[in-house]
């Protein structure tokens, strides 16, 4: 029995357009793909930190905890940079405090009040502005974005900032099979990972601190002010 033809023409025009489609989803992808932006204050060396804190971070995602991922990147970081951090142990302190149970209520405590009470030249802020994934038709991406800010403590001046924005895995499938596991995959994919990505980006365009940097992990560990100095 042979194929009606106006059936067979029906099916290949419908394969037509979802790859066509595919294609200008993947197009578009590729235009926000990679967006980052940063910003140092121009007399960032007269106010150079030693002493940095690395606050709780915030996020304004849906998706629970995966401010902790940044947080614990930014902190295992900034010994490169050459800065001394304040302890882990000493911020939780600090903020039990102060009564801070969010990130968000930071914002009602003065940067002067925390550099005396941290003991520290600045503090480190941070934020997930967005982490999941966007299904769009045939396209499909793992999307996350987030910010840091760097806060001079005796003025509370800006001295620099950054945000980050990452689509990966970016993809179409003609294939409706191929979709839905696509689809399985990125639900399941690791934030955190690409989270820890994006921090080390981010961080590179922090300008480098006075602390000489000596790869030594006894060195990073003197490098770290503990709760009870």
């Amino acid at each position: 029995m042979r194929p009606n033809k106006s059936k067979v023409l029906i099916f290949t025009v419908f394969i037509v357009m979802i790859v066509c489609i595919g294609f200008v989803y993947a197009e578009n992808a590729s235009d926000i793909e990679t967006k980052e932006t940063w910003w140092v204050a121009d007399d960032f060396d007269q106010f150079t930190p030693q002493r940095i804190a690395v606050l709780p971070m915030d996020n304004l995602s849906l998706e629970p905890d995966i401010e902790n991922a940044l947080y614990q990147e930014v902190y295992l970081r900034l010994t490169e940079k050459g800065y001394i951090k304040i302890s882990v142990e000493k911020v939780e302190s600090v903020m039990k405090k102060l009564g801070i149970q969010t990130a968000g209520q930071l914002a009602g405590i003065s940067s002067k009040r925390l550099g005396r009470e941290l003991n520290c030249d600045a503090v480190l802020m941070g934020r997930i502005d967005q982490s999941g994934t966007v299904h769009m038709g045939v396209y499909d991406a793992l999307v996350v974005s987030c910010s840091l800010k760097l806060i001079h403590c005796d003025t509370g001046k800006s001295l620099w900032s950054t945000e980050q924005w990452r689509a990966a895995h970016r993809q179409w499938q003609a294939d409706p099979i191929n979709l839905l596991f696509n689809f399985v995959a990125h639900e399941t994919a690791s934030r955190s990972k690409r989270v820890a990505w994006l921090a080390q980006e981010m961080l590179k365009t922090l300008p480098n601190g006075p602390v000489k940097v000596v790869n030594d992990n006894l060195l990073d560990q003197a490098m770290q002010i503990e709760a009870g100095d």
